[in-house]
């Protein structure tokens, strides 16, 4: 067979690619995959030779950092001297051409197609909608795609050599596939696994489990190719599966975090997956834009389910312009590609009703595989596979001549091959638009990075400026790293920075707690917070670590970020900013830094430093609260201290066993988090049987403490749901914790219950009583202008009454409204008309003969139990995020005095809460009775002080002389002392002093602490010697750099054996090898006997039927992965396509015996014609396909309601299904399979 493409026919190929991925944004450097393979890539990869890095936000562990070693950064890094944008664009070619080339040999190993189809065919591949998505965002996804060829390629070459092939030739094979393997890198591990699947689909079905005459013989080799490849897949593995074992065994779990499996496997729908478009970013954020415009306009469904129709009509065996034939190793394609529609299948909601407890496993255990759209070669690759085989049998006049195009290209109408090519080219046109349009680049590219970026980085990683020794926090928090001047994606300081730093991105890689501190810190900055009403704010963040602030102004509103007004408002001109000094500014003051100074100026230190552990406060709450307790701290005159949380007290106790006075905040609280945003993504408090809104394993960032011990919502009288809520964390332009339905019945006329996003019409709220009641009345007041709401009652399930009513406006008088009579014990209130901004400020349900107030009721508790909570020293309230007023119930367990204090009252403006309804004032004493007291206040926080806890504190400080963090003297005291840093907690992490392990302490909540005894040697060293002498190590770094290093040497094995083999064999080939030997060159056919040989090199196979049972075995598959699928309906989808296809011919061969048996002959009608055409396994095929597609076409994702998208719909979804079916029919009827395994 002649090879597809000549040397020059493949220069020009690569030459081709170049120009394609040279015209993509030409001179723009975008977001791929990491800004530090452009921007620094030799500095990224030496940081990736070790686990853990100070540096990196809070102190961290890499996420498969080690991953870009080979070969993308190496590729970055050795080309650095090049423009960036140059960089990029030359990896995508090499990426393009690789995913091209593989598949022009793997058609031509395996016979399918004449040269034209098979360049059709790869250039489809390359530009598949997976490779499209991905390329320009995180190429090493597409990587993995367009090498997925070459791992499959001496596969199959290999399981077609005739006889006993030489262990030399098999060992060259799977050594290079190995190779191939070696060069999918690790950037994602599971990407990596994906890629091989094909070719071990493969092995097992035309080696393991061979059919057909010489199926021994190909067992055989099956096994003995495997015991050079597995072997050498280990060699190609070995070097990142230790350092991901690694990660795996001490990263926090950021993957509960950062998707959910609701959300990767939502577009799962079949017409998603046979058009490859299953990448859940493209249908969310338009940034990609390619990947958009395939997930969501028409045209681009179209063409791509074109393209997926014409492969399974090649598939079924369908051939244009030729007679029908079979397509060579169909049964094995077929095999691969159900596997790929099986992955997504049954992970794909709402139709599989396996789905939930396959999204339960991969939102479990099963989390690295979440991502199943990185299994898209299983789909993708069958199905250009059978274009190939489809157009194989077009001939038309060359057009390059004069007589081709006189002949067929002048008048197409008179040649319909010509005709066919025409379509063919755009169809394949339009599925690859946006490669030739350019819209390979995402949105945002960027000429450079601004000067002023690297000189802020120079002043910072200048060690005369003192940022070495302490933590630089960039504000203002954002999502991404979206700049008016360009998209990095991540911080443009992460690649220029070598002193310690931290932002508030989307989800940073460090645990939970941490997470949730940097909240607590970021929201002291917030407009809608706190914005600078905290005097003690620089004395929180030097606790943290924080003695640098950079704050940048050219962040876009698509960042996601509150703004740098806020912050800088802070720093300069409120009562925080006394803490604060500006010390550098760059750019037209797009970037200052700030100086944290703290109540001690600019001698504060944020270095290890050394306090009692009798000193750490025990504290009942989360992270987030240490910035609120600083000030209440500050407000009573008391120095800067730090905590140890209750849930993260020793379990023997030490010297913070809970005697010492406990303070109680009301953190943490059970509310909903949306992963996805930094801003507005907090909802209001919950109960624990509210609705969620998100997907994610969890609902909030966890803090160690077990859900029924948060503070919630207690419902007391029934329960109140609603429809949707602007408290919710998923509503369009972030939460509004002062919008859910508390607010409905909270007494505050201000707070109301507001409608999610959307149009408030049909929205509703839902009041369930605990027990029925036979008449009620409804005071409610609307938060806006009057409204129109339906009130129905309800008895259980049972409809009992409707009426309308009109609910008056928020500045309207309340008035009372008789609801329909009757036994209830549910009202909905339903808008059906509204003006102005709608919702419910308050409702309240009274039943009418007894005047009672049933109205259910959602109190605020705070828990009060273990851990020295009975007895508690003061207690800290506070609105986290804005309520507008704080509601709180506390539990005393005795007669209590306490003193009240709040921010305002700090601030020397007068202020008035309410306990248990009675106003009182700053300052003022009062008794708590021991139970249950209701705390009001309209300030950020309120403190309730015992005098005990007052007393305990002035001696405390009086001792101290200073914070907690620092003491004047350096004597050793015979105390237990910690030795606290500013990094994140890490199991992987010890730490010694002068030899003496040390035992780990979480201490306010995410730092990283370390104990030491009294009673140790270490114990006499001074404070300051302590913090010398502390040595710090990551427990895996040795692991991880030796395995590093084995890996590199296996490595570097598996290449000198595959280039000693290649060599070996080639000079075996010049000397005149085996006749097996030789028949393994790419171009020469498989010698093979008997009816089930394909003859590698021509379209021409001679094949055999496939075996009942195997036909039996492939219908009973096809029947359990419909049901699979999409339960009884995929079922019946199944078998009515199989009656159709077994009853037209039996119905066929019954009219042809009658009309046998009649004495008049007729010609048959044309409309039986037409029935017996269409109802042959393929066309039947494209009948259900086309029909499905259009469908699709018609909703595709974004056209409008998201309930209108047809992905979602049961009628594509079940014609797909029938549409699969008929080409499975095809093959197992027609013995399709190439004589291998079918």
């Amino acid at each position: 067979m002649a090879p597809t493409l000549s040397r020059r026919g493949w220069g020009a190929a690569a030459l081709c690619w170049l120009l394609l991925a040279l015209v993509q944004g030409p001179g723009l450097t975008v977001a791929d995959t990491k800004h530090n393979l452009t921007a620094n890539p030799w500095g990224f990869l030496r940081q990736a030779l070790s686990p853990w890095t100070d540096v990196f936000p809070l102190g961290q562990l890499q996420n498969q950092a080690y991953g870009y070693l080979f070969p993308h950064g190496l590729f970055f890094a050795l080309l650095d001297p090049l423009p960036d944008w140059l960089v990029q664009r030359l990896w995508w070619a090499l990426l393009l051409f690789l995913a091209f080339a593989g598949v022009v040999k793997l058609l031509e190993a395996t016979g399918v197609g004449s040269r034209g189809s098979r360049i059709t065919a790869a250039v489809l591949f390359a530009l598949s909608p997976r490779i499209l998505t991905t390329l320009g965002a995180i190429s090493s996804e597409a990587w993995t795609i367009a090498l997925v060829p070459w791992v499959m390629l001496p596969v199959v070459r290999s399981l077609q050599l005739p006889g006993r092939p030489t262990t030399r030739r098999l060992a060259v094979a799977a050594l290079g596939s190995a190779v191939a393997v070696l060069c999918l890198g690790a950037v994602n591990a599971v990407a990596t696994l994906a890629a091989v699947v094909p070719a071990v689909l493969w092995w097992l079905a035309q080696g393991v489990f061979a059919t057909g005459q010489d199926a021994p013989a190909r067992r055989r080799t099956a096994w003995r190719f495997a015991a050079w490849w597995i072997p050498g897949g280990i060699l190609a593995c070995f070097w990142w599966v230790g350092p991901l074992l690694i990660l795996g065994r001490y990263s926090p779990p950021f993957t509960d975090y950062i998707e959910s499996a609701g959300i990767t496997g939502y577009w799962f729908g079949l017409g998603e997956v046979l058009r490859g478009t299953t990448s859940w970013t493209a249908f969310l954020s338009s940034e990609r834009q390619a990947g958009y415009a395939l997930a969501t306009e028409a045209l681009f469904v179209a063409a791509t389910l074109a393209v997926a129709l014409a492969g399974l009509a090649g598939l079924a065996g369908a051939r244009l312009g030729a007679k029908r034939s079979s397509l060579p190793f169909a049964g094995t394609w077929l095999l691969i590609l159900g596997v790929g529609i099986a992955v997504f299948g049954l992970a794909g909601a709402p139709f599989s009703p396996v789905a939930d407890s396959v999204q339960s496993f991969l939102d479990g255990a099963g989390a690295p595989l979440r991502n199943l759209h990185k299994f898209d070669a299983l789909v993708h690759l069958p199905l250009v596979v059978g274009v190939a085989h489809l157009l194989g049998g077009l001939s038309v006049p060359s057009p390059l001549t004069r007589e081709g195009l006189r002949e067929g290209w002048a008048h197409p109408e008179k040649n319909p091959a010509v005709v066919t090519v025409l379509v063919t080219t755009m169809v394949a046109g339009a599925a690859t638009a946006p490669a030739w349009t350019g819209r390979l680049v995402p949105e945002d590219g960027f000429r450079s990075v601004p000067s002023y970026w690297q000189e802020a980085a120079d002043w910072l990683n200048d060690e005369d400026n003192g940022a070495a020794d302490t933590r630089t926090m960039i504000l203002p928090e954002a999502q991404t790293a979206r700049q008016t001047w360009g998209n990095t994606r991540d911080e443009p300081s992460q690649a220029l920075l070598d002193v310690p730093w931290v932002v508030r991105d989307a989800v940073p890689l460090v645990p939970p707690e941490a997470i949730r501190g940097l909240d607590g810190v970021t929201r002291e900055f917030s407009p809608t917070n706190a914005q600078g009403r905290n005097p003690a704010l620089a004395d929180a963040l030097l606790q943290q670590g924080v003695g640098m602030v950079l704050v940048r102004t050219d962040l876009t509103r698509t960042a996601d970020t509150p703004g740098a007004r806020g912050v800088l408002t802070t720093l300069t001109d409120s009562a925080a900013a006394e803490g604060f000094t500006e010390v550098a500014s760059f750019g037209d003051d797009d970037v200052r830094i700030f100086r944290v100074d703290g109540s001690d100026g600019a001698n504060s230190s944020t270095g290890p430093r050394v306090v009692d552990e009798d000193d750490l406060e025990v504290t009942a709450g989360g992270p987030e609260v240490l910035p609120r307790l600083a000030a209440a701290d500050a407000a009573a005159g008391r120095t800067p201290r730090d905590r140890i949380l209750t849930q993260d007290v020793p379990s023997d106790g030490g010297a913070t066993d809970g005697t010492d006075p406990v303070t109680v905040t009301d953190t943490p609280a059970l509310r909903e988090h949306n992963y996805g945003s930094v801003t507005g993504a907090t909802s209001d408090i919950l109960a624990a049987e509210d609705s969620r809104w998100t997907r994610n394993p969890v609902r909030d960032y966890p803090t160690g403490v077990a859900e029924e011990d948060l503070v919630q919502v207690r419902e007391t009288g029934g329960r109140i749901t609603a429809s949707s809520s602007a408290s919710d964390p998923t509503s369009l332009g972030g939460a509004d914790p002062a919008s859910g339905v508390n607010a409905a019945v909270d007494g505050v006329g201000e707070t109301a219950w507001r409608p999610g996003t959307g149009s408030p019409i049909n929205q509703w709220l839902n009041l369930e009583l605990d027990e029925p009641r036979s008449q009620m009345s409804l005071n409610a007041r609307a938060s806006g202008g009057p409204l129109r709401v339906q009130a129905t009652t309800y008895l259980g399930d049972d409809k009992v009454a409707s009426t309308t009513m009109l609910v008056p406006g928020y500045r309207e008088e309340e008035s009372r409204l008789l609801l329909p009579q009757g036994q209830a014990d549910r009202v909905q209130l339903r808008i059906l008309g509204a003006w102005g901004n709608a919702g419910f400020s308050q409702v309240q349900l009274n039943e009418i003969d007894s005047g009672e107030d049933v109205t259910p009721r959602r109190d605020i508790v705070v828990p009060a139990s273990g851990n020295g909570l009975e007895n508690p020293g003061r207690w800290v309230l506070g609105q986290e995020v804005n309520e507008f007023e704080l509601r709180r119930i506390i539990t005393v367990a005795e007669d209590t005095e306490v003193t009240v204090g709040s921010d305002r009252c700090a601030a020397g403006s007068g202020t008035l809460s309410l306990v248990d309804g009675k106003t009182v004032n700053c300052g003022q004493t009062l008794t708590l009775t021991a139970g249950e007291h209701e705390i009001r206040s309209r300030d950020r926080w309120i403190s309730l002080t015992t005098p005990e806890y007052t007393a305990a504190a002035g001696t405390e400080d009086a001792a101290d002389g200073e914070a907690s963090g620092g003491d004047d003297t350096d004597d050793a005291t015979s105390d237990d002392r910690v030795i606290l840093t500013s990094t994140s907690v890490n199991e992987g992490r010890t730490a010694t002093v002068e030899g003496t392990e040390l035992e780990s302490v979480t201490v306010n909540g995410w730092q990283q602490g370390w104990r030491v005894p009294a009673d140790s040697e270490a114990a006499s060293l001074s404070d300051e010697e302590l913090v010398e002498a502390l040595k710090e190590e990551f427990t895996a770094t040795d692991a991880y750099q030796h395995w590093l290093l084995a890996g590199l040497v296996g490595a570097l094995v598996l290449l000198l054996a595959f280039a000693a083999s290649l060599v070996g064999l080639r000079r075996s080939d010049r000397s005149g090898g085996s006749g097996a030997g030789r028949s393994a060159r790419p171009d020469a056919p498989a010698a093979a006997t008997g009816a089930d040989t394909v003859y590698v090199g021509t379209a021409v196979s001679t094949v055999s039927a496939v075996p009942a049972v195997g036909r039996v075995l492939g219908g009973v598959s096809v029947l359990a992965l419909s049901a699979g699928i999409a339960g009884v309906p995929g079922a019946i989808a199944v078998l009515v396509t199989v009656g159709i296809l077994i009853g037209t011919p039996a119905l066929r061969r019954a009219l042809a015996k009658k009309a046998d048996q009649s004495t008049q002959t007729a010609p048959t009608p044309w409309p039986l014609r037409a029935l017996w055409r269409i109802t042959e396994p393929a066309p039947l095929a494209m009948l259900f396909g086309v029909a499905g597609s259009v469908l699709m076409v018609r909703d595709p994702w974004g056209s409008g309601n998201y309930s209108d998208y047809a992905g979602n719909s049961w009628t594509p979804e079940l014609l797909f299904i029938g549409c699969l079916t008929a080409v499975v029919f095809a093959v197992l009827t027609r013995g399709h399979g190439g004589g291998r395994s079918r």
